[in-house]
């Protein structure tokens, strides 16, 4: 049985994810290149993909939360994008397009009730954040910027979690959250596909990840990049052989978990699974509303960008 709430002492090291159970999914609008009407997903198909997607996260060691989705919102099955949590408090995403916008409040209301605290948004209604344009790599929060992120939100997540965030161009339509293009896998190493990027966001990228494994866009199409990272587990919707030759010459365990079903409405495994502690070591949490307009920026090394 998956466990449904948060045990003492559980913002320790072992990871813990929040999953949304499929009960309603399914694909009733387009707000992405995947999603077709005439392209539905199978409810029991989607059951067993979602079974086995818990399955293989707690065979790899960490710890599965879940809550169930409602009817009306087909996309609650992807929580990552309902907010950042990070050492007990949480940041509500901020949806653009309105089909979607339901569902911060309802993943919000399980953080709530879990003893998480909400961080609170400055009073602007232009400012858009979902949690798939959000990538912890060492002590740096990568930031998407492209149809579902605005620079604004990047600045205000550097504001309230006192670390240094570095927005990144989205270019490429089709990998709308930065989680699609660049999976890290520890503090030296990630999987990214530069080509999704514009020229200053390759730039970036490469002068902060020592060890990179570059996919080609042909190789990102599989959502290889869109996987979560437990130990020394990476469980992957897919992987292309050229990444799984690499992953095993480093060491790490590939674990499939399909997800095909899912991939139809736009999300792999990172979509599904809400990190309930990003940033494993946050700076100081402001729980306090902005007190001014000014921006954090600078240099990489100081803010966001």
């Amino acid at each position: 049985m998956i466990s449904a709430g948060l045990p003492t002492g559980s913002l320790k090291s072992q990871k813990k994810f929040l999953l949304c159970s499929p009960d309603h999914f399914d694909v009733t609008f387009e707000i992405n290149p995947w999603m077709s009407a005439e392209r539905r997903p199978d409810r029991k198909k989607s059951w067993r993909e979602w079974e086995g997607l818990v399955a293989n996260l707690r065979a790899a060691g960490a710890e599965v939360h879940h809550f169930p989705s409602l009817p009306g919102l087909s996309d609650m099955v992807f929580p990552t994008d309902v907010g950042i949590v990070a050492g007990g408090c949480f940041v509500r995403g901020r949806f653009r397009h309105p089909e979607r916008r339901d569902e911060a409040a309802f993943g919000a209301t399980w953080l709530l009730e879990h003893g998480f605290a909400e961080i609170p948004w400055p009073d602007d209604p232009d400012m858009y954040l979902e949690g798939g344009d959000v990538v912890r790599f060492g002590d740096v929060l990568l930031c998407g910027n492209g149809p579902r992120t605005s620079p604004a939100a990047a600045m205000h997540l550097s504001r309230v979690f006192d670390k240094q965030v570095v927005t990144v161009p989205i270019v490429d339509p089709r990998f709308y959250h930065l989680d699609m293009s660049f999976c890290p896998l520890d503090d030296r190493r990630a999987i990214y596909a530069p080509d999704v990027w514009d020229q200053e966001g390759r730039r970036v990228i490469e002068s902060l990840v020592p060890e990179p494994l570059v996919i080609s866009i042909d190789e990102a199409l599989s959502f290889c990049a869109n996987s979560v990272v437990v130990g020394n587990t990476v469980v992957m919707p897919s992987c292309p052989p050229r990444v799984r030759s690499a992953l095993l010459d480093w060491g790490f365990t590939v674990c499939i978990s399909p997800v095909d079903e899912f991939i139809k409405a736009g999300g792999g495994i990172r979509c599904m699974a809400l990190d309930l502690n990003l940033i494993a070591r946050p700076g100081h949490v402001s729980l306090d509303p902005p007190s001014d307009d000014r921006p954090v920026g600078g240099e990489l090394g100081s803010g966001a960008r």
